[in-house]
């Protein structure tokens, strides 16, 4: 079981390091820790950790977009920012939600947990899996401490962003069903 305040403190840590690359750099390709100053690697729970940030500029985008990945057995999480407008709380904080979430991956993998379909991320069932559900969860309640929103509303603008790039059937229903399931995760870990 994943550590909600760890889990969020290491989120922070290599957040300002995100935020000093953004800061100071142009768009480009980083490794963190070791790009914004710090080692070669970070080493949380006695594991070594490498976040690779990728930040390209475009014009073909409405609004930033975050994407986010985690390399099974390579203790690599990578972070691509795809920036049509300046960054901004929002977008920082949508690097959080999703750093977050392969962070979780991350313990997930480091606790034992066994990866099912990670290939069809474009289908509904693909986010109810239950490494998913917890993923999602504390990347949600991430940006939802974040920025003093709700769930609900962090969910919402998630779909807002995100629902017309992987082409849901019933978006509506979809979003329903994933809220309750979040809520009802939440409850189950107390």
């Amino acid at each position: 079981m994943v550590n909600k305040q760890q889990l969020f403190d290491i989120t922070k840590q290599i957040l300002e390091d995100i935020e000093l690359v953004i800061h100071f750099n142009s768009s480009g390709s980083f490794f963190l820790p070791e790009d914004s100053g710090g080692d070669m690697t970070y080493r949380f729970f006695g594991q070594d950790l490498i976040v690779e940030f990728e930040w390209e500029e475009t014009e073909t985008l409405e609004e930033n977009i975050v994407l986010g990945d985690y390399y099974n057995d390579e203790n690599t999480i990578k972070i691509q920012l795809l920036s049509s407008k300046p960054v901004d709380f929002y977008t920082i904080s949508n690097i959080g939600e999703v750093l977050t979430h392969e962070l979780t991956h991350w313990l997930q993998e480091m606790g034992g947990i066994e990866f099912g379909d990670t290939e069809n991320v474009h289908t509904e069932d693909y986010y109810f899996q239950p490494h998913e559900i917890e993923a999602q969860y504390y990347g949600f309640m991430f940006e939802s401490e974040y920025c003093g929103s709700e769930l609900v509303e962090i969910v919402e603008r998630w779909f807002t962003k995100y629902g017309k790039f992987h082409e849901f059937n019933n978006e509506n229903e979809l979003k329903t069903r994933l809220l309750e399931t979040l809520e009802e995760f939440g409850q189950k870990i107390g």
